[in-house]
């Protein structure tokens, strides 16, 4: 992909870079001077930075900031499982890798992996389109998000990716409430150790929508 200002080429996930965003030629660049052992700080600094497809950032979600809003370079997920002590459907949209695997530790280290039926979607997945036969005989696009799950995991989708919402800061302090006082100056986005999940009632209420299994 070009982008026509500058001429440069990137590779996103999403077809448009950031202002962290590195060019095909400046990660070549880079990579040479790597090789050559000379990467200054500031070099450093623009590859632990970088959102360009297949970087760490893009793919584990390891900065703060991404997790509380929305980066269209960074891969997100959807997790949904049962909870076996109260049997209660649960469904965790746009996840990063970072957070997800804090919670699959969390699972196996506190619960005894006291879940089922859990599964995991790529949210770029989920925003796949597809043309269906409704009930009522018309057929309609609708998102692979809305067939598996429902239409308000669709509107939750466009709340999160509404540059003037904060939504999903509010998903992700509800999930980890230990969190909301992270500073991003401690440099706690890649390095520092991820604090326990509390799988706690403010954590299921966030979606409304825990099915009983009688």
């Amino acid at each position: 992909m070009k982008n026509k200002k500058t001429e440069e080429r990137y590779y996103t996930y999403s077809g448009v870079p950031t202002k962290d965003t590195l060019s095909i030629k400046e990660q070549r660049e880079l990579d040479e001077k790597k090789k050559n052992n000379t990467l200054t700080k500031e070099d450093r600094e623009k590859l632990r930075r970088d959102d360009s497809g297949l970087s760490t950032r893009s793919t584990r979600g390891i900065f703060y900031k991404d997790r509380v809003k929305y980066n269209p370079n960074v891969d997100y997920f959807m997790m949904d499982y049962m909870d076996k002590k109260d049997m209660s459907h649960i469904r965790l949209p746009y996840m990063t890798q970072f957070e997800m695997l804090g919670l699959l530790r969390h699972f196996i280290e506190e619960n005894g992996f006291d879940v089922y039926r859990l599964q995991i979607h790529s949210e770029n997945e989920l925003d796949t389109k597809l043309e269906v036969k409704c009930d009522d005989g018309e057929i309609r696009e609708v998102s692979l998000r809305q067939i598996l799950f429902d239409d308000r995991y669709e509107n939750i989708s466009k709340r999160v990716k509404d540059e003037s919402s904060n939504f999903l800061k509010e998903i992700y302090e509800r999930r980890n409430p230990s969190e909301i006082e992270m500073d991003e100056e401690e440099d706690k986005e890649d390095r520092g150790k991820f604090s326990q999940h509390q799988l706690s009632e403010m954590e299921i209420q966030v979606h409304s929508d825990q099915t009983r299994v009688s």
